[in-house]
């Protein structure tokens, strides 16, 4: 029981790390090309990257990371409400620590200070989703 746990978080997380790797690529992207390359709002298109990447994470790991533990579940829009909901934390996280970064440091791309909002709201994200979004809702 508990070497299926270990193997399970060790797993769940290295997975976790992929989509979540994938999602900041489309959400630094986003980011990037609007607002260091046309100059537009940086906390308009921090919030854009996030959805956009958010969509993108809840399916790959509904269908992915946390399958073994879904066993077969349908997306719903019920647990993308709560993806969402938790995400909104990590979204916080994000925003204050690009907020703070940008006010107190001079970076020669604003991207940089995102990136680290988002690494920042990683582990949250990932207890949150295994522990609130992805659990196993019958036995």
């Amino acid at each position: 029981m508990i070497k299926n746990s270990i193997y399970i978080l060790k797993h769940s997380f290295f997975k976790f790390a992929i989509v979540g790797f994938l999602g900041t690529i489309t959400n630094l992207s986003i980011f990037f090309i609007f607002v260091d390359i046309l100059g537009l709002w940086a906390n308009v298109f921090a919030v854009a990257g996030f959805l956009i990447a958010g969509a993108q994470n809840y399916t790959l790991h509904h269908k992915w990371t946390f399958r073994e533990i879904m066993g077969g579940e349908k997306l719903s829009f019920h647990g993308w409400i709560k993806f969402n909901m938790t995400t909104l934390v990590g979204l916080a996280i994000n925003l204050i620590v690009l907020n703070l970064i940008l006010h107190f440091f001079d970076v020669p791309y604003k991207v940089i200070a995102q990136g680290c909002g988002v690494a920042f709201g990683t582990v949250f994200n990932y207890l949150g989703s295994k522990h609130f979004v992805f659990k196993k809702t019958h036995t």
